[in-house]
């Protein structure tokens, strides 16, 4: 299982459909929003999901790397 990390201003029903289609995802982040049908296809297929992360939180500094 995987989690799909997203840098979109929003995650469709198309995209969640795409993500869906691989079978191997059990999360999805994104620094965007997910729409409300999005969520919903997400809920039915038990795949969790947290929206608006800042980008910060998925890349490391200089001084944090040092």
């Amino acid at each position: 299982m995987y989690i799909e990390i997203k840098t979109k201003r929003k995650l469709g029903l198309t995209e969640a459909r795409k993500i869906i289609s691989k079978n191997c995802i059990s999360a999805v982040i994104t620094t965007g929003e997910i729409t409300p049908q999005a969520k919903h296809l997400f809920d039915e297929h038990d795949i969790a999901y947290a929206e608006k992360i800042p980008e910060t939180e998925f890349t490391k500094s200089q001084a944090q790397e040092e």
